[in-house]
């Protein structure tokens, strides 16, 4: 009777290690199918082949001659939705949309683009991705999302925004229209010689960027 106790309990030990084993297996593919980044995919409103499209809708911002409020762009979906009830405020910040400045960068790109709003689109990649200024190629062990223009604010008007990698591709927003309204506006941008150093930049050329993930 001893020695057959001696034998079941080992089995019954081994069982629950294996099962054990087996339950940290499962999270860990169950993890490994969720781990991703999000990103923002300025001037297009699709997202690459690879990435899962979240929602698209349009570029926007503070006024750009605005002294005040935020400093970073926004993706607004088009399908809003309000807070209950007839909520407002007396003294708000304000958000406008978006337009790209290109018709006197003197590029030679985007012309057609010029006062038309921007598009966005929220993206889910399935690997963590960076922006990297100042290329066109992603580095060994990451592929290419997308590749496009660093762009931000002219750099004498009052509000600042971040630097952004707007689709090589761009589009106009759907419902654009080439009136010169202004809101939270696109330019090109040239590297400025002295502390950045020139060679290897040149402050004749406007930066490109790059999107990449991370090579799986």
């Amino acid at each position: 009777m001893f020695s057959s106790c001696c034998c079941f309990f080992p089995a019954i030990i081994n069982q629950r290690i294996s099962e054990t084993i087996r339950k940290k297996e499962i999270k860990t593919n169950e993890v490994k199918g969720v781990i991703g980044s999000l990103y923002t995919r300025w001037g297009r409103s699709t997202c690459p082949t690879g990435s899962v499209y979240l929602f698209d809708g349009f570029v926007a911002g503070v006024y750009y001659d605005y002294p005040g409020g935020g400093v970073n762009y926004l993706c607004l979906p088009k399908d809003p939705i309000w807070a209950d009830g007839n909520r407002t405020a007396r003294f708000p910040g304000s958000i406008h949309g978006n337009e790209y400045q290109t018709s006197n960068s003197y590029a030679n790109i985007w012309n057609h683009l010029s006062d038309h709003e921007a598009p966005c689109a929220v993206c889910q990649a399935n690997g963590p991705t960076m922006m990297i200024p100042a290329r066109k190629v992603c580095y060994d062990g990451w592929r290419l999302e997308y590749h496009g223009y660093l762009m931000t604010i002219y750099c004498s008007h009052e509000g600042s925004k971040e630097y952004l990698c707007v689709d090589a591709e761009a589009t106009a927003a759907q419902g654009s229209s080439p009136r010169n309204e202004n809101g939270a506006l696109f330019y090109f941008v040239k590297p400025a010689c002295g502390s950045l150093k020139c060679p290897p930049y040149d402050e004749n050329k406007i930066l490109v960027c790059v999107v990449c993930i991370r090579a799986q």
